[in-house]
């Protein structure tokens, strides 16, 4: 008997890591917790619903990162996670000291957190939006513990201006510590199921011009799918005119080939991110990194392809 039948889970992607130990020991907490998904699907919904909206498309992009070229998201969490860390730190000093000016290093760091913690969660949630399965639980618990967190320390600078200190300092060094357990479920999310990481960056592609189809085998304005040296590629045809993106879609790895493509933009039928096929740039969200190009060429009758740049 397998250990998935053991289980009683039917799929791969139900079952926890076997090891580390840490990474097993957070899947069963956490992977396996199916009450997730009755909190997660109304609030997927909603925020689906809300930044889906065609005339909110720039602020998506702005959320998401797509003018950055980089997910804002993981640069805002420095913001909480620094702060309350010196809040800890004012804290600890001032609990030997009672010193004024410690308290009101705490007071200032606690707050700019609190400030910092707003801005995670608007830009986190539309990352958040377009997962599924494991990932979007990790992600849902990984939010509950932030709103958790955050209402602790909000309480806790409340306390500590009612003269209160000691009591708010118990409350926010208990939301500290679990904030390292959010964090470490923010790096999961990020680098173990590679959420907001850019999915060609391991695609290699050729350096020099590669053969990839007989030029008459291109249709005119369909999508075709080919390989470059084991890297996969989306044409398309237009007169005389050739386009080559990367096949794979920065986001979440969705085939563009199988998208559409309309007024010289290529749209992924995964989740919507549409690149222009002159530059593959992005268009629109929630992709934030552009897809990689290639230098066209036609030589005895073969379409040939040459990667122009890195991930």
């Amino acid at each position: 008997m397998t250990a998935i039948q053991e289980s009683g889970l039917k799929d791969w992607t139900e079952t926890p890591p076997l090891s580390p130990a840490t990474r097993r020991l957070s899947g069963r907490l956490v992977e396996s917790q199916a009450w997730l998904d009755k909190l997660a699907d109304p609030l997927q919904s909603w925020v689906k619903r809300l930044i889906d909206r065609p005339g909110l498309t720039k602020f998506r992009n702005m959320l998401q990162g797509t003018w950055l070229g980089h997910p804002v998201h993981p640069v805002v969490t420095d913001i909480p996670i620094g702060s309350w860390t010196a809040t800890l730190l004012f804290d600890t000093l001032w609990l030997g000291s009672e010193d004024p000016a410690l308290a009101r290093g705490a007071d200032v760091t606690l707050a700019l957190g609190l400030a910092g913690a707003g801005l995670a969660a608007i830009t986190g949630l539309p990352d958040w939006s377009d997962t599924d399965a494991t990932d979007r639980r990790v992600g849902m618990a990984h939010g509950l513990l932030n709103a958790c967190i955050t209402v602790a320390n909000l309480t806790s600078y409340g306390l500590r201006l009612a003269g209160k200190r000691r009591a708010g300092i118990l409350l926010s060094g208990a939301g500290y510590a679990a904030l390292l357990f959010s964090a470490y479920l923010g790096g999961e999310l990020s680098f173990a199921k590679a959420i907001g990481v850019n999915h060609v960056a391991w695609e290699a592609g050729p350096d020099d011009f590669t053969p990839v189809l007989n030029a008459m085998d291109l249709p005119e304005k369909r999508l075709t799918r080919v390989d470059a040296a084991g890297m996969p590629v989306v044409l398309w045809r237009e007169g005389e005119r050739i386009y080559a993106l990367a096949a794979t879609c920065s986001h979440l790895g969705g085939p563009l080939d199988e998208g559409t493509c309309q007024d010289g933009n290529v749209t992924c039928p995964w989740h919507g991110s549409t690149f222009r096929l002159s530059d593959g740039a992005v268009v629109r969200g929630p992709a934030v990194y552009a897809q990689p190009t290639f230098a066209i060429r036609v030589r005895n009758g073969q379409i040939e392809l040459r990667r122009l740049e890195h991930a």
